[in-house]
């Protein structure tokens, strides 16, 4: 069961075309939605703030207190390779940095839930937070052992780190579709219907042939609706969530799937790929460069600062991402311009933004900082007059 369509969608459906197409986003968002917005966006910014800010000051604390000089100690004493020291030196502080995030993460989790935007149970969330601290361990063993294992090695280890992290961002992102999004959500193939006999027709306007649409079972998790592409190049999916395909009209799923043909003609996937490997890259870089600034403790080598690496590397992301976010939502934008000219449907286009944001509870114009941090898709106030052609109603 999908939980959909729900009230919010009958309200949403009963919208008048010239309401959608001339009203304010606030007259056409829910009020009290938009109000359970606000208030999840005042509870969340200090949640997230607090998540960050305790994740940089454990690391930092971890090596100015010597702890970081004293577990390398320990893990020589133990592991004869100097590799797999690296490697459970950068796994463990992973697990340190995940760890004293994991009350506010929790409580995140508890908010979503109880504003009804995850139907995740507690032993599940924990299970997958347990994953992903794995996964986070395997990858900071990796990227320790293999990057320290270059400087000594050679003169140019910056340039082979730089190759191998874009790289990476690229091998990852592309394989995404058939060998990782699988591990953590189910797929299958469009449900027989009128979206699946307008596909041939969307396909011919679009140019696009060959990319499949498929739909991600998601009404455990959540009521809310959800579209994006996984992967670039040929491992490309156009994914729909089973609660959109259950809550949206036809008209609206199609200039869904346009959405996402806009997004595949401007290869947004792969410029966003190469743009995260360079951040990453850059901001590694800057981290170190501003660790080398530091004084040495006497018990320090390369290993235990990778402690004080790590906090200044939260300290760049705090700096980057809103850097990134912008540059994700105006590849958004361009997709809704791009879905506008292929299908021609301004009523439909409004029609679904007003009931992603009632159903997400996205803020209709969030504060500057969530804006910043967290919309990596234009607010319902400036993507709804966007479409509507007329100015942005946010500040």
């Amino acid at each position: 069961m999908t939980g959909r369509p729900n009230a919010l969608d009958h309200v949403v459906n009963a919208i008048p075309a010239h309401a959608l197409l001339t009203q304010s986003p606030f007259a056409l968002v829910d009020p009290a939605r938009a109000a359970a917005a606000q208030h999840f966006e005042q509870f969340t910014i200090p949640v997230w703030l607090l998540t960050i800010a305790v994740q940089i000051a454990v690391l930092a604390w971890f090596w100015s207190s010597g702890r970081s000089a004293r577990l390398r100690d320990r893990l020589r004493a133990r592991i004869g390779s100097e590799f797999w020291v690296r490697f459970c030196f950068g796994a463990l502080l992973a697990l340190i940095d995940r760890g004293a995030a994991f009350i506010p993460m929790f409580f995140q989790y508890r908010m979503s839930w109880i504003m009804g935007l995850s139907d995740v149970l507690t032993r599940y969330w924990f299970g997958g937070w347990v994953v992903a601290t794995i996964v986070a361990m395997i990858a900071a063993g990796l990227l320790a052992a293999v990057v320290l294992g270059l400087v000594d090695r050679t003169h140019q280890w910056y340039a082979y780190t730089t190759a191998g992290i874009i790289g990476l961002t690229l091998l990852l992102t592309f394989i995404q579709p058939f060998a990782l999004a699988p591990i953590f959500s189910s797929y299958r193939d469009l449900p027989a219907g009128a979206l699946q006999r307008d596909l041939p027709a969307l396909r011919a306007r679009a140019g696009n042939t060959s990319v499949p649409v498929v739909e991600e079972i998601v009404s455990r998790r959540t009521h809310s609706g959800s579209s994006y592409v996984l992967g670039w190049g040929s491992s490309q999916r156009v994914v729909i969530s089973d609660t959109a395909l259950a809550g949206a009209s036809e008209p609206e799923l199609r200039f869904t799937v346009a959405r996402s043909f806009g997004w595949i003609a401007a290869n947004s996937a792969l410029h966003l790929a190469l743009i995260l490997g360079a951040m990453l890259v850059l901001g590694s870089a800057l981290a170190i460069f501003l660790a080398d600034r530091i004084g040495f403790r006497r018990d320090d080598d390369p290993v235990s600062r990778l402690a004080l690496v790590g906090a200044l590397l939260g300290c760049v992301y705090l700096v980057a991402l809103p850097f990134f976010n912008g540059y994700e939502r105006n590849l958004d934008m361009a997709s809704d311009q791009y879905a506008l000219a292929v299908t021609g449907d301004r009523v439909s286009a409004i029609r679904g933004a007003v009931r992603g944001a009632d159903q997400s509870l996205q803020s209709v114009c969030p504060t500057l900082f969530s804006y910043w941090y967290f919309a990596t898709r234009p607010p319902a106030g400036q993507r709804i007059p966007n479409l509507q052609g007329l100015p942005s109603v946010c500040r």
